[in-house]
């Protein structure tokens, strides 16, 4: 059979499948989320691998009849059912890094139910009663003081989104004399779901040129013309060649840039993976570079102080852009970063006649008659006051932190004739 759309896809499925017993989230078929991962959406147990062609991602009809025929068929008894044995609590420093993330259905479960619990002891509570009571199960099977009930109703308006292996697993469980209880052949089918994509893992976690293993997150995934492939940064810098700045100063619309493909190139960013566009700043239009999928989105879509603080040499990268350079500046979507974390350094209340020592968080409330207008707040004190920065010290400030970088050192770095190395440390 022929290769289908996403879109395509996921009507078939549907149609295909209504009346299933399992309840399924079918939206993945559109948003892939786990592509990168290893190529694959899985539906339950069942594996539906994602083919890319000229640019654009498809699915074998065949595949998709076969899997959403096999959800229609489903026998599901809800009277036979199986106890669910809740995991116990771990904070993050407490898991294993190697076993953090793996497909394991009943942390998952137990992770809304712990974040509900932890929501409900800490509302209305001053913070000096807060205490860990809510990561321990209670009678009730559940953390904490949660009911069940409670549970059920605090999660319903976003149960569609809560799904696991594209199921809903909210939708079939259920409580009594202190136990959570699922079908059989649900809980059998997201056990075998564990295992195959922890399968589909291991196995793109092996770098294609050398066979070596790579994190478990993906990092050493690049795109390439047919999908993602794994390719470590040794065999990646083998195979891709490093950008010399050879078009710093063109405009993105320019054809030069254009008649030139990015995926030639390792991304300038993180050096470890393929390219796959051409990043440019859109105030000033001037090309700043290839950067992968990941760095690109991350630059485009987190928050500006996520990007600045998170990604090494994120400033010099920024400051690729001729605009940028000439002026000393940054693009404006970074500006109020920039101060922000200029106020939680230098800003301090008093608190009875003494200047509290700790950092205030602060909130960008506005811009209006030429300042920015920031609200910050000592929660430690309950302490709260605004602070006005005038635009021409927001420009001295993002100045600053330019300066900054372009004047920290920091080797083996491609960077433009008018400026020494790179940085991403801010101004003190």
């Amino acid at each position: 059979m022929a290769q289908i759309s996403p879109k395509l896809a996921r009507t078939y499925f549907a149609e295909i499948s209504a009346g299933s017993a399992v309840p399924l989230d079918l939206d993945d078929l559109l948003h892939m989320v786990k592509l990168r991962r290893h190529n694959h959406v899985l539906i339950g147990d069942i594996a539906l691998h994602c083919y890319k062609n000229k640019s654009k991602w498809t699915y074998n009809e065949r595949d998709i009849r076969h899997a959403a025929h096999a959800f229609a068929n489903f026998q599901l008894d809800a009277g036979d059912v199986v106890e669910v044995q809740l995991p116990a609590y771990l904070d993050h420093g407490e898991q294993d890094p190697e076993h953090r993330g793996r497909a394991d259905w009943r942390q998952q479960i137990a992770s809304w139910m712990f974040w509900q619990a932890r929501d409900k002891h800490q509302e209305g509570r001053p913070y000096e009663e807060w205490d860990d009571s809510w990561k321990h199960l209670g009678a009730s099977g559940l953390p904490g003081e949660l009911t069940w009930d409670e549970f059920v109703g605090a999660r319903s308006g976003i149960r569609l989104r809560e799904n696991i292996a594209n199921t809903r697993p909210l939708d079939l469980i259920t409580s009594a004399g202190g136990s959570l209880f699922l079908p059989r052949a649900y809980a059998a089918l997201l056990d075998r779901w564990e295992k195959v994509e922890e399968g589909l893992v291991a196995q793109a976690r092996i770098c294609k040129g050398c066979a070596a293993q790579g994190p478990r997150w993906g990092g050493w995934r690049t795109q390439s013309p047919l999908g993602y492939v794994t390719l470590c940064p040794p065999c990646s810098g083998a195979a891709f060649q490093r950008y010399g700045g050879h078009l710093r100063g063109v405009l993105y619309e320019s054809p030069r840039v254009r008649g030139t493909r990015a995926d030639d190139y390792l991304c300038c960013l993180c050096a470890e993976t393929r390219a796959a566009v051409w990043d440019h700043c859109h105030d000033h239009g001037f090309l700043r570079g290839p950067l992968c999928g990941s760095c690109n989105t991350f630059e485009g879509k987190s928050l500006p102080r996520y990007f600045l603080e998170g990604k090494e040499g994120a400033a010099l990268h920024l400051l690729e852009c001729r605009g940028c350079l000439e002026r000393r500046t940054l693009p404006g979507r970074y500006h109020v970063a920039i101060v922000q974390k200029r106020l939680e350094a230098t800003e301090h209340h008093r608190h009875r006649g003494r200047r509290c020592k700790r950092r205030p968080s602060v909130r960008h409330v506005k811009l209006a008659h030429g300042a920015h207008r920031f609200e910050l707040e000592c929660w430690w004190h309950s302490e709260t006051w605004t602070k006005d920065v005038t635009v021409p010290e927001t420009a001295a400030l993002v100045r600053g932190f330019a300066d900054q970088a372009l004047a920290a050192p920091q080797p083996d770095v491609v960077v433009p004739a008018a400026r020494t190395a790179s940085g991403t440390t801010w101004p003190a």
